[in-house]
C-alpha cells in the first residue's frame, strides 16, 4: 500500500513539475503585434528599458517570413548597424547564440531539403545578419581588395553549410569586406 501511494505521489509531482513547465512556456511563447512600425518601436522600447531616438532605428522585414524583422540603429559616420531580429515576436539580440537557429527555423529550416537550406542560409544572411550591408554578385568598379567571387555556397556531408561572399558597406568610404558563415545542420551559426 505504501508503494503504491509513493508511486502515485511520484506521479502527482511530475504532473505539476510538467504543467508549471507548459504553463512558463505559453507565457513565453505570448505572440505581441508588430504589423507597424510603431508597434516594433514600442516594444523595442520594452525590451531594451531605456531610450533611444526613434528615429535612428532601421526596420527591415523578410519578405519571405512575417516572423522575421529585423533591427537596427542608425548612425551618420557607418549607417545602419544590425542589432537584433524579432522572431516570432521575441527578439534576440545580435550575440544571442539561438538567433539564427530561431531565424531560419521560421524560414522553413528543419522541414527543408539540402538544396533549400543553402537558399535560406542564403536569405536569412543577405536579408537578416547583413541587412544593412549589401551582398556583392557582381565585382564593383571601385573593388580593390582582393580576388572577387559572387557567393559561395557549400554543404559537408555533416550538414554543415558554409557562406562566403564579399559586402560593401558604405562607411566613409566605402568598403569591402569578405565574410564566411557557417551554419550546423541544425541552423546554428559557429563562429568564423
Amino acid at each position: 500500500m505504501v508503494k503504491i501511494m509513493m508511486n502515485y505521489l511520484i506521479k502527482l509531482s511530475f504532473a505539476f513539475v510538467f504543467l508549471s513547465g507548459v504553463l512558463v512556456g505559453c507565457a513565453n511563447a505570448q505572440t505581441v503585434d508588430l504589423s507597424t512600425k510603431e508597434a516594433v518601436l514600442e516594444q523595442l522600447g520594452k525590451l531594451k528599458n531605456k531610450e533611444f531616438n526613434r528615429d535612428k532605428v532601421c526596420i527591415e522585414r523578410l519578405k519571405e517570413s512575417a516572423n522575421i524583422i529585423v533591427v537596427g540603429f542608425f548612425a551618420y559616420d557607418r549607417g545602419c548597424r544590425f542589432d537584433g531580429v524579432f522572431v516570432n515576436s521575441v527578439y534576440f539580440e545580435k550575440d544571442n547564440a539561438d538567433l539564427s537557429k530561431n531565424a531560419l527555423n521560421a524560414l522553413g529550416w528543419k522541414k527543408a531539403n539540402q538544396k533549400e537550406r543553402e537558399k535560406l542560409a542564403m536569405i536569412w544572411v543577405e536579408k537578416g545578419l547583413l541587412a544593412f550591408s549589401t551582398v556583392l554578385y557582381t565585382k564593383d568598379k571601385d573593388f580593390k581588395d582582393g580576388e572577387f567571387y559572387p557567393p559561395q555556397i557549400v554543404t559537408k556531408e555533416n550538414g554543415e553549410t558554409i557562406i562566403t561572399l564579399w559586402t560593401s558597406v558604405m562607411k566613409r568610404k566605402k568598403e569591402y569586406h569578405n565574410l564566411e558563415f557557417r551554419f550546423t545542420k541544425d541552423g546554428n551559426l559557429l563562429e568564423s
